[in-house]
């Protein structure tokens, strides 16, 4: 019993919890509001709303490996998981930019125990 209580110590399981799970989705209809910003991944630009779709789809599929809204932006909203490269994005008269910057920035937004009822604000 001593050894078990030891492996769920030194490796606790990963899971957004519900707190963290509202900042992911705060930030991302955050997120969905910037209509004039270009996501581009692996070369090819799309509009956000689009890229607010994918981001969901990588979300659902790691939800469970994650602790943070911070690792969600980090692990996943920030690159691509085929190719590893960087996701870019592109502000309105803007130069390309690497998206994590611009999704923490997003994220400070969000208070860090967001109640279901609070709305971003830009």
């Amino acid at each position: 019993m001593g050894i078990l209580l030891l492996i769920s110590l030194a490796s606790p399981a990963l899971a957004l919890e519900q707190n963290e799970k509202l900042r992911v989705e705060f930030f991302l209809q955050a997120l969905a509001q910037e209509k004039d910003l270009i996501f581009i991944s692996n070369g090819r630009e799309y509009m956000v709303n689009r890229a607010v779709n994918h981001l969901r789809r990588k979300l659902n599929s790691v939800e469970d490996k994650l602790s943070t809204a911070e690792e969600f932006i980090d692990q996943v909203a920030s690159k691509s998981s085929l190719s590893g490269k960087s996701y870019l994005i592109r502000r309105p008269g803007g130069q390309n930019e690497e998206a994590g910057p611009y999704f923490h920035e997003i994220l400070t937004k969000i208070p860090k125990n967001p109640a279901p009822e609070i709305k971003v604000s830009k």
